[in-house]
């Protein structure tokens, strides 16, 4: 239900608050609760973990991103934070408590974060500006260091044109079978990653080509195309550098 709502964001009511908001107190009342404390908060933290990424995650390949969905999904995301630290807190019970900036080293909690202030970016706002500038100063900015190049180079895909199939499209998957691909059930991230970033580059050569041959069949009309051409050359620009920082 995530990805079918997430892609009609505008005009909707919170994501959070028609299907998320209940759910985890269920979750609790009806499995956590009856485990041991230690064990409640093992079993809560890779809930949480998982449930962040994908969220994530499918957020990111909503294209496109009007202005009205940004806000939409900016209050989601602060809704998702609240929903998911309560429900941190009550796994804890009497043991521990634990909060959602601490689980998985902050890691998942950073992104969630993080990704607010991406959905505001305005780094393509000058149509002059070459893709590796655009890639170069996009990398310099303060929130990318807490969030997956695989978000990054998601939200990109918002920005262009259609040319420029989406990842998921590539490999002709639903959303929620392409997050699958990225996030593990324990919440490992690091193997969906690196077979993202091969996909990424399959789209992108893929877009060149489409380009080339509409450019030969249209001549000067194909430059009416809606969506931001330069997008697959800041991807190419980006994404390595995004990952060997991963790696370091």
């Amino acid at each position: 239900r995530i990805s079918n709502d997430l892609d009609n964001l505008e005009g909707a009511s919170s994501f959070i608050q028609k299907y998320l908001s209940g759910f985890y107190d269920i979750l609790f009342s009806t499995f956590l609760q009856k485990l041991p404390p230690p064990y409640s908060l093992v079993v809560g933290s890779s809930v949480s973990i998982f449930s962040v990424y994908t969220f994530i995650s499918t957020a990111s390949l909503i294209r496109p991103m009007g202005e009205q969905a940004k806000m939409q999904l900016t209050q989601d995301l602060a809704d998702f934070e609240l929903v998911t630290d309560q429900f941190m807190t009550r796994a804890g019970g009497n043991v521990s408590t634990k909060a959602l900036r601490t689980v998985g080293n902050g890691k998942p909690y950073a992104e969630l974060r993080a990704v607010r202030q991406m959905l505001f970016w305005t780094g393509l706002e000058d149509k002059g500006k070459a893709a590796t500038t655009i890639a170069k100063t996009l990398a310099r900015e303060v929130w990318v260091r807490d969030v997956r190049p695989s978000t990054i180079c998601h939200y990109l895909f918002s920005f262009a044109p259609d040319l420029l199939s989406s990842p998921h499209h590539w490999k002709r998957l639903k959303v929620e079978e392409y997050v699958g691909t990225l996030v593990s059930l324990d919440g490992d991230i690091e193997e969906g990653e690196s077979l993202d970033w091969m996909t990424i580059m399959a789209c992108c050569d893929s877009f060149k080509q489409r380009e080339s041959a509409q450019s030969s069949f249209l001549g000067a009309n194909s430059e009416g195309m809606e969506g931001d051409a330069r997008i697959a050359a800041i991807l190419m620009a980006l994404g390595p550098e995004l990952l060997q920082r991963r790696r370091s």
